[in-house]
């Protein structure tokens, strides 16, 4: 049986939209249904500040993404690699078996927005210490 807060999120879903400036984004499509999910994700000082997503999903897909977003304000982007909707579709929001797939894609974006931060990230700090040593991009010293 529904819960009563999965059922308030598929009234009136929230964060949905693209953010302008994300930091992470991740897009899943189930090869079961064709549903796509985007997650959108703002990071400051490892933490989630923002997150939104878009969806061409059915209901459970919608709410089980507001469902998430709400649960990662404050949480550290490690911290969000623990989320698994699966789990909380049976534990949380009692959603039916055949919806749990639902919730496993709207986990599996948000995995991979954190992975594509995690990147960025990586990408951006690279790119700072060959600035500060005088690297070229192309991995020679400039000058010499």
């Amino acid at each position: 049986m529904l819960s009563h807060t999965i059922k308030k999120h598929m009234v009136s879903p929230r964060n949905m939209g693209v953010l302008c400036t994300p930091d992470g984004v991740g897009e899943v499509v189930s090869p079961v249904c064709g549903d796509q999910f985007v997650m959108y994700l703002q990071i400051s000082e490892g933490s989630i500040i923002r997150a939104s997503f878009t969806t061409h999903g059915c209901w459970a897909a919608i709410a089980m993404g507001s469902l998430i977003i709400e649960l990662l304000e404050g949480l550290t982007a490690q911290e969000a690699l623990s989320i698994d909707g699966e789990k909380l579709a049976r534990e949380t929001a009692g959603l039916s078996e055949d919806k749990w797939p639902c919730a496993q894609l709207v986990s599996m974006a948000l995995h991979q927005a954190v992975l594509d931060w995690q990147t960025r990230s990586e990408s951006r700090t690279e790119a700072v210490v060959k600035s500060m040593l005088g690297i070229s991009v192309v991995g020679q010293r400039e000058g010499g």
